[in-house]
């Protein structure tokens, strides 16, 4: 077989992983699902990350079939890129990213989950969720991309699945989960053609509005005061020249860990020419966590990025110090945009 069309394969048989399970896994406790479909999309020329058409739905209520409960759990989500007219599953290449947050929030625990290119789902290990008010009114952005040329227009949606059970219902979680996203950080330089720099992911603009990949949080210092991440003159969404690149960032202030406490699911979210992402808990000497990134072989773009997921958990302690590291191979000849997020799901001793 021709490697391109043995990569083409291999490529798909990660893709059709996920679908697999979910066909062939034991049935869930019953949830209150909620399905949401975006406006329509039209990509008539090259979008690049954070310049594509979006929508946010707003006033997002989960109900939990006439449920008294005083929240509900999310487990997971899981979205499907699709034609605008029919419905009709099309390639996710056409997909940039999506939020799902509390109304109106900007603070850190805003965010609930973000799917990102290659990241289209996330489920949670069973007896984990996040619990969420029952009155909560949630907003939920998507934003699409187009990296490659094409001949004529494509129009989309983006379909999305909530998973959400109330807490007193049959099966419902017993573990909550609080949320963290570690970003690598580079310094800001001065705009590029083909950079980033003219459209940072983390400007305040598209923090307020929920449209940002990425958060401006407060986090703790030693001193008890309070300091913004990323820190002026610093940007989460940078330039990458041709050839292999390493990036590493202290995340320990980032973490801003209330007590010890474990890891029971982690993605990323990275650009194309990204090869993964690494977690090292550097007090103790060892990697934590390890995540790949794969592109498609045959066009621009992330394909498959890695999870993790546990119901034991990875230990994660509140006086170790960490380092989070991304690792870029930028073969295209040309300068490229790039960000690196590690989403970590944490187990919460305080519900």
């Amino acid at each position: 077989m021709p490697r391109r069309q043995f990569a083409l394969l291999a490529i798909a048989l990660v893709l059709l992983g996920p679908a697999v399970y979910s066909l062939t896994r034991s049935a869930p406790a019953k949830t209150s699902d909620v399905t949401l479909i975006s406006g329509g999309y039209r990509l008539d020329k090259i979008y690049r990350s954070m310049e594509g058409p979006w929508s946010i739905q707003r006033d997002i209520r989960l109900q939990s079939g006439g449920s008294a409960a005083s929240f509900v759990w999310i487990t997971g989500l899981e979205m499907q890129v699709v034609d605008a007219t029919t419905e009709a599953p099309v390639s996710q290449e056409y997909f940039c990213h999506a939020n799902l947050s509390f109304a109106g929030k900007t603070h850190v625990a805003s965010r609930l989950f973000t799917l990102a290119p290659g990241r289209l789902s996330i489920d949670l290990p069973p007896g984990f969720g996040v619990p969420v008010p029952s009155d909560a009114p949630l907003d939920y952005l998507t934003m699409s991309l187009n990296l490659n040329a094409r001949n004529e227009p494509v129009n989309v949606r983006m379909r999305t699945k909530l998973h959400a059970i109330a807490k007193d219902q049959s099966g419902a979680p017993t573990k909550a989960l609080f949320r963290r996203a570690l970003y690598v950080l580079q310094h800001e330089g001065p705009s590029r053609t083909g950079g980033a720099d003219h459209k940072s992911c983390n400007a305040k603009s598209m923090a307020k509005s929920g449209l940002g990949c990425g958060e401006w949080i407060k986090v703790s210092t030693p001193n008890g005061s309070a300091a913004l991440v990323p820190a002026a003159g610093m940007t989460n969404h940078w330039t990458v020249p041709t050839g292999h690149h390493v990036y590493t960032t202290d995340v320990t202030p980032q973490l801003d860990l209330p007590f010890d406490t474990t890891i029971h699911y982690a993605t990323i979210h990275v650009h194309p020419f990204a090869r993964g992402m690494e977690l090292r808990d550097c007090t103790a000497g060892q990697t934590i966590l390890k995540l790949s990134s794969q592109d498609w072989p045959d066009r621009v773009g992330v394909a498959h990025v890695d999870e993790f997921k546990s119901i034991e958990g990875v230990p994660m302690l509140r006086g170790h110090h960490y380092e989070l590291t991304t690792e870029y191979d930028n073969t295209s000849g040309v300068n490229t945009d790039a960000m690196a997020i590690l989403y970590l799901y944490l187990r919460d001793k305080r519900t």
